[in-house]
């Protein structure tokens, strides 16, 4: 089933994860498919059973597998997936680093598709988003409604840009960020800033001012992750 390929020696449980998950990646291996046990699976990398254990067991911490015992190895749900893989990224400061570089990239084609691409009635639509919020932090203030609408902001604007890959990668990073986006919200300021952030982002949008609309955008994003970022260095007393 597989092709013959050489190891090497350093790393090679890993090398043999990124094997078998790139099978997955590419649907080779379907979700809730069962995968061959140790013993063909070692036969068919030519490796040994030891390496297929240890390569199972960091592609299960992933999430990208589950190990039922005495059923088998399945390949995972995406959703199990995000799910394990937010608990990751949420810890680290330079995971979460990674993670808003991609959002930058992302969000910045997004405020330039948006204005190529969407009606004014649909602006219209975002900027109720953002009235909502700058209701929600006068009146309760509360944090997972606040959490929500920007969510809802920034997905509604990614929708904007008509770009289908986009808008599916946009709402797996949404999903990996989503306990950072509650934990940013409880943030002194953090939740009026970042409403008053969308406010220029949509003016530009309105205006149809692409470069205006980019510069808020990265505006915003640096804003966040420094307040994200901040508020973990003190929550586990580290340094800058």
């Amino acid at each position: 089933m597989f092709e013959s390929f050489e190891f090497e020696r350093k790393g090679i449980s890993e090398r043999a994860a990124d094997y078998i998950k790139q099978f997955i990646v590419e649907g080779k291996y379907k979700v809730n498919q069962k995968l061959p046990g140790e013993r063909e699976m070692a036969a068919n990398l030519k490796v040994s059973r030891n390496t297929v254990r240890e390569a199972y067991k960091i592609l299960e911490a992933y999430g990208y597998i589950t190990i039922k015992h005495g059923t088998g190895i399945f390949v995972a749900s995406e959703e199990y997936q995000i799910s394990k893989m937010a608990s990751f990224f949420f810890v680290s400061t330079d995971q979460l680093k990674d993670l808003f570089a991609i959002r930058k990239i992302l969000e910045n084609s997004a405020v330039e598709w948006a204005i190529e691409h969407a009606s004014p009635s649909q602006v219209n639509e975002l900027a109720g988003i953002v009235e909502e919020a700058k209701g929600e932090t006068k009146n309760k203030n509360d944090h997972h409604n606040l959490a929500e609408l920007d969510q809802k902001f920034h997905l509604a604007l990614a929708h904007l840009s008509g770009n289908t890959v986009l808008i599916h990668v946009m709402h797996n990073l949404i999903d990996l960020l989503q306990e950072s986006r509650l934990q940013s919200m409880k943030i002194p300021s953090r939740p009026v800033k970042s409403v008053d952030e969308h406010v220029k982002i949509v003016g530009a949008v309105q205006a149809r001012k692409v470069d205006q609309a980019q510069h808020y955008m990265a505006e915003h994003l640096e804003s966040v992750e420094r307040s994200i970022t901040e508020s973990l260095q003190e929550d586990f007393g580290t340094e800058g």
